[in-house]
């Protein structure tokens, strides 16, 4: 029973290593292939030479800047974080506290301003009578700015979600989850409004919208 709790053990050791690996060189790769990407985009579109209307613009310009911070955040901040800088100031509670909020940020600006694209795309080419009046960049950029800001406020809360999981030295280090997440009405329906959210409601928006303009 030992030797075969031994042999489980370092199985599950170097299964777990060779994932961390594969996952290094993953977020690596999109690190490297995700930034500078999205910058060039971001700048090519500002300058609106390629022949696009200003509506269309500012959507992709704006799902270009989110697509970037999801890279920043999400891969450079959060992901790479564990395997390169651990055990600097973007581990101690506070800042990983405020990197989990924007993560969820930028995942929702991601996903919300695709759809909102999307929509634009669908009135445009199905709605005609209204495309004069809906599709235009002042349009878009207070569709864009109340979506930014509306998604902002409603990961506030995650701030709070987060304790210290490790004191050393009496210095608080790293986060997780505080219990009362897991137990508290407020918090699982918090949970659940997020993930109808993004990304249940998302997927069912776009496979509808897209659906009725490839039928029209």
């Amino acid at each position: 029973d030992y030797q075969y709790r031994m042999r489980t053990r370092r199985s599950a050791e170097k299964m777990l290593e060779e994932y961390q690996t594969a996952a290094k060189i993953l977020y690596v790769v999109i690190a490297i292939v995700g930034v500078p990407a999205n910058i060039v985009a971001i700048v090519i579109l500002s300058r609106g030479k390629i022949g696009l209307s200003t509506c269309t613009t500012r959507y992709l310009v704006a799902m270009a800047a989110a697509d970037l911070l999801v890279v920043i955040i999400e891969v450079i901040l959060f992901r790479l974080r564990y395997f390169y800088f651990s055990w600097t100031f973007l581990s101690i509670p506070p800042t990983c506290s405020v990197i989990a909020v924007l993560t969820y940020i930028a995942t929702d600006c991601s996903v919300w301003f695709t759809i909102f694209f999307t929509f634009d795309r669908f009135v445009a080419i199905c709605c005609q009578k209204l495309k004069t009046k809906y599709c235009t960049g002042k349009n878009a950029a207070a569709v864009l700015a109340t979506a930014g800001v509306l998604l902002c406020l409603k990961n506030v809360p995650r701030y709070f979600t987060r304790k210290p999981w490790k004191i050393i030295d009496n210095v608080p280090w790293f986060c997780s989850l505080v219990d009362s997440v897991f137990t508290d009405p407020g918090w699982v329906a918090f949970d659940w409004f997020d993930m109808v959210l993004t990304p249940f409601l998302p997927f069912a928006v776009i496979l509808l919208l897209n659906a009725l303009t490839v039928r029209h």
